[in-house]
């Protein structure tokens, strides 16, 4: 298929805008505030670890020792993951901004050459593609997905191509690439899944075979398999390893009305994980572009499609928790480990496909139609931007890089115990335990959806007086809380941010002591004051406060 020459200041003022969204980090360097919620409270710490570990390709059975007493390696995923390497290769903060850059980029790239190509190929609509690109390009990707949702529209580039015979070498080596820096639990699973049912439809309706098409799917389909083998290995072949995915709740969602709710608040608002911010300019231009094609008697097929499929991924999504499923989950432990509900990753890919499609429908053949185009798609841009994270954590006062990590005062704390840092571990009350593992601690608690659960059972020895206090928490950590094997503290509870301007104590902690010291428990980093330490066998050693941290930190040592 012909396609035109791409204007060049479109494209570079595009890349600019992308720049611009991405500067605090590049101006700023740590001192830039970036999203703490599922990234550096644990993602982050995580591929640290295991980049400055001797076991990126562990055996099997290996154990990275640094965080939970000891970990299994094949819980740390991949070592054919692009993000290990760059953790690996390059400092911390430099490899997390390198990230960030790649993602938005490949974001900018892949849906500019679906739309290009496949959606929008006329020369009249290149301002539209552009726009719709960078729109989707600026939107919060969650850092540790890389390319889950970043990377959809090129994928999608890819397989379009293959599918229509106008392939080339390149398709395919996008289609082996990806796997590399993209998650298939995430959203490619899902992604290949829609593939598939998109090449049966096809085959049963048309009655002919689409072998490359076909081809396509499963080349991709086993990348991933080769990529994701230690998942696959703990998944099917690891019969001794029992995770705490075994007790992730059945349902979270009681009643049909709940579902229905929760249905509809993601196909309007979306989802954390998977944000596609298409509620305030998307979907009103999208009622409009409907509007007007009722006014013109012209059914616009793939538009409704598009939004159809939006429709019955957020049913789906509403609908995976609820209760009237747990019978069948009772008897396939699988349906309750894995979750079927991800389908919605693959909505922010859809949504700007149905922003292109309206768009055209507006913008029509008359200038007015073409204004009213180009004022939604500036602002659709002008509000992702807004999303920015760093913005986004800064207007709600959360610490910036430096301020959350505390190397400084770490260092302090590390020098004042003066013990090598493997001899003994810690746990965290009121600070996230990823900072004590990120500094090269040697922890109790962490932040993991995949680890033993036998450990949890351990370990939640150490806290259960503290959560008999509160049935309602007792329940979250015995379920989908256990992810945070965290020091929950019924005044705290999973509140990790105790930064040090909070002015409030803890009059009476409840701890077996005696656990934690059995499990190697040596000191814990406090965020605030344990008013009764002495009677539950705690010193405290010194308080530590530094100018370029968001703690003040007790050190309480177990006796």
């Amino acid at each position: 298929m012909y396609t035109y020459k791409a204007n060049k200041l479109y494209i570079v003022t595009a890349l600019a805008v992308i720049f611009l969204y991405l500067s605090p980090l590049y101006i700023l360097g740590q001192d830039a505030h970036v999203l703490i919620l599922d990234n550096v409270d644990g993602a982050v710490a995580s591929l640290k670890i295991l980049a400055e570990s001797d076991l990126i390709f562990g055996p099997m059975d290996s154990v990275v020792p640094q965080i939970m007493n000891g970990l299994p390696r094949n819980t740390f995923g991949t070592e054919f993951n692009l993000q290990v390497w760059l953790y690996h290769f390059l400092p911390p903060f430099t490899a997390y901004v390198a990230n960030l850059t790649l993602i938005h980029l490949v974001a900018f790239w892949g849906m500019w050459l679906l739309l290009k190509r496949h959606f929008l190929p006329e020369k009249k609509h290149e301002y539209m593609v552009v726009g719709v690109a960078l729109a989707f390009a600026l939107l919060p990707f969650w850092p540790h997905g890389g390319l889950s949702v970043a990377g959809l529209p090129l994928a999608l580039y890819a397989f379009m191509n293959i599918r229509t015979g106008q392939d080339r070498w390149s398709d395919w080596l996008i289609l082996a690439l990806v796997p590399f820096y993209s998650s298939l639990v995430f959203s490619f699973a899902f992604f290949l899944l829609l593939m598939g049912v998109w090449w049966l439809g096809e085959a049963l309706l048309k009655r002919e075979l689409n072998f490359s098409f076909l081809a396509a799917i499963l080349f991709m389909g086993l990348v991933y398999l080769v990529v994701e083998y230690r998942l696959v290995y703990n998944t099917f072949f690891d019969p001794g390893f029992v995770s705490i995915r075994s007790e992730f709740p059945l349902s979270r969602i009681q009643g049909e009305r709940a579902a229905i709710m929760a249905s509809w608040n993601n196909f309007i608002y979306g989802q954390f994980h998977a944000p596609s911010l298409h509620n305030l300019v998307i979907i009103p231009a999208t009622v409009l572009a409907l509007i007007i094609s009722l006014f013109k008697r012209k059914l616009p097929a793939l538009l409704l499609g598009l939004i159809f499929l939006c429709g019955i991924i957020s049913i789906w999504y509403g609908f995976w928790f609820y209760d009237g499923w747990e019978p069948l989950k009772q008897q396939i432990g699988f349906l309750r480990e894995f979750n079927f509900s991800r389908f919605h990753w693959l909505h922010p890919l859809l949504w700007y496909l149905v922003f292109a499609l309206a768009l055209t429908i507006i913008a029509g053949r008359n200038r007015i139609g073409m204004a009213i185009a180009v004022l939604l798609v500036t602002a659709q841009v002008g509000f992702v931007f807004s999303h920015n994270e760093g913005l986004a954590e800064r207007r709600s006062g959360s610490p910036t890089y430096r301020e959350f990590f505390a190397e400084e005062q770490y260092r302090e704390i590390r020098d004042y115990i003066n013990l090598p840092q493997q001899d003994y571990r810690v746990v965290s009350i009121g600070i996230h335990p990823s900072i004590s593992l990120y500094n090269g601690f040697y922890t109790l608690d962490g932040y993991s959806s995949n680890y033993p659960l036998s450990y949890k059972h351990e370990f939640r020895k150490i806290i259960a007086p503290e959560l008999d206090k509160s049935p309602f928490y007792r329940d979250y950590f015995d379920s989908l809380g256990g992810s945070r094997c965290y020091m929950f503290v019924e005044k705290l509870m999973y509140n990790s941010m105790m930064t040090k301007d909070s002015n409030i104590k803890i009059e009476r902690l409840d701890l077996d002591t005696a656990q934690l010291k059995k499990m190697g428990g040596r000191y814990i980093f406090s965020a605030l004051e344990i008013q009764n330490a002495g009677d539950i066998g705690l010193r405290l050693d010194r308080v530590f406060e530094h100018d370029q941290s968001a703690w003040k930190i007790y050190l309480y040592q177990v006796l």
